[in-house]
């Protein structure tokens, strides 16, 4: 595929999944004043993420071995990024790599989520992608007697790299209602991950959780950096998949697929399980939570 036959690819995708954080990272750059090494790593790299996208997009069905062939794919375009040094041409604040890891988030559960649209959601209230999640609501006035007379709602939000999640509308003595969305799975997303990153991401899950306790949170990192001292189980964080097992900082490992099928089917398990039917559970399980 020719780089302008690439990049035109990569912009039809965009228009049909406004989702693709990484396709709309590299569209904005290249649409961007760059500095030189920027350009030439970007030059390379719209031909083989196109090709990336298609294979991924390509594969409709999410067995096991369709999950591992979406992981093939995945790895190629990494692999291809990092030995050609191709990463290092863009700053940290541009999230470029990052935003290869959230992407890969919804290319994963992509036609899960669209069987769920079609199976259950005829008011088309549920969404996957990053979203500003629902955490906590609160009541707002200006003096007493406007809380008396006049009260107001407040949304507290938490950034989310990655969610599926249903949107509601709510409103309180008020014709004009806010939406907030609730997400039944909540993933952030790390290319490693620090001590000082999982303590704010253990507040953040707590939040989450606060405004719904059936929320799976989880963390996907490519690495993990806490000392093993550190216990994360306390924590309401559900799990944390690390997808190159072991890896320090100065080596390269592949993503593992089993970690990443765990994920997905761990994550499938979630949402087919009872939630809080406890007849349920209790008739099929003998166990109550």
């Amino acid at each position: 595929m020719g780089s302008k036959e690439a990049y035109d690819f990569i912009c039809k995708q965009l228009d049909e999944y406004p989702q693709l954080s990484h396709a709309s990272n590299i569209i904005t750059k290249s649409n961007s004043k760059l500095k030189q090494e920027e350009k030439t790593a970007l030059d390379a790299l719209i031909p083989k993420y196109a090709e990336y996208l298609k294979n991924v997009l390509s594969i409709k069905k999410y067995t096991q071995k369709d999950i591992e062939k979406k992981v093939k794919y995945l790895n190629e375009y990494y692999n291809f990024m990092h030995f050609n040094d191709l990463d290092r041409a863009f700053s940290s604040q541009g999230k470029f790599r990052p935003t290869i890891l959230e992407e890969f988030l919804f290319l994963l559960f992509k036609d899960y989520v669209e069987q769920i649209k079609v199976q259950l959601d005829e008011e088309d209230v549920i969404n996957s992608g990053s979203v500003k999640a629902y955490s906590n609501i609160y009541f707002k006035a200006k003096n007493f007697e406007d809380f008396v007379t006049s009260p107001e709602i407040g949304i507290n939000e938490k950034d989310q790299d990655y969610a599926i999640y249903r949107t509601f509308d709510i409103a309180i003595n008020s014709e004009n209602p806010i939406k907030i969305r609730i997400p039944a799975i909540a993933i952030e997303a790390k290319t490693y991950l620090d001590k000082t990153m999982l303590d704010s991401i253990i507040a953040t899950a707590e939040k989450i959780k606060n405004g719904n306790p059936h929320t799976r949170f989880i963390v996907v990192a490519e690495r993990y950096e806490v000392s093993f001292a550190v216990d994360p189980a306390y924590s309401r964080i559900d799990q944390i998949y690390v997808l190159r097992k072991n890896m320090k900082k100065n080596e390269w490992l592949d993503i593992d697929k089993n970690v990443v099928w765990k994920l997905f089917d761990e994550t499938i398990n979630h949402f087919e399980r009872p939630w809080s039917d406890v007849e349920t559970r209790l008739r099929e399980n003998g166990v109550i939570i």
